[in-house]
């Protein structure tokens, strides 16, 4: 298995996949993040690559199972859409396509809860993410996307898609 891992960082996830057996590329826009994860691999079954997730330069359906955790939510509506086409476009048709991040809870407490506390540390594109309808983004770069899986009393959404981007497919968010 082949594996994506978008805005690696310090390689955790990689890591993990590869634990998994699979061959992985994590690429990251941080060289100190990824001085970090390059220092922790001891696998050659990991590369890590300096990248722009918006222009990945990777071929059309290289990769079985394309990642992002914690990523999208920091990034402006062009750039995630942007993102997004990217993932679809290396991701093989019928591949799986991996979203970690923030949601809002459904209990209207917790949610006015998670929504302030995270806001004090993430940046303004957060408000737009939560607020936004992550299964249409996916959907308009032909990636079926079911319900998220919420962790952390509905603060983290866990999102397992399938991958029937089309080429040149377009990507609008609700």
């Amino acid at each position: 298995m082949r594996v994506l891992d978008v805005a690696t960082g310090t390689g955790a996830q990689a890591f993990a996949f590869v634990a998994r057996g699979a061959e992985v590329v994590g690429i990251d826009l941080s060289e100190a993040m990824l001085r970090i994860a390059r220092r922790k691999n001891l696998d050659s079954r990991v590369t890590f690559l300096h990248a722009d997730a918006t222009a990945l330069p990777f071929t059309d359906a290289g990769f079985d199972v394309a990642c992002i955790s914690f990523a999208l939510h920091e990034m402006p509506r062009t750039v995630r859409t942007a993102v997004v086409l990217e993932l679809a476009r290396v991701t093989r048709p019928g591949g799986t396509v991996v979203v970690v991040d923030y949601a809002l809870p459904e209990n209207s407490m917790r949610r006015l809860l998670v929504y302030h506390a995270v806001k004090l540390y993430e940046p303004d594109p957060y408000t737009d993410f939560v607020h936004s309808d992550l299964r249409v983004l996916l959907a308009g770069a032909g990636i079926q996307a079911p319900e998220g899986r919420s962790r952390v009393f509905g603060a983290v959404k866990i999102w397992t898609a399938i991958n029937g981007a089309r080429a040149g497919g377009r990507a609008d968010e609700g």
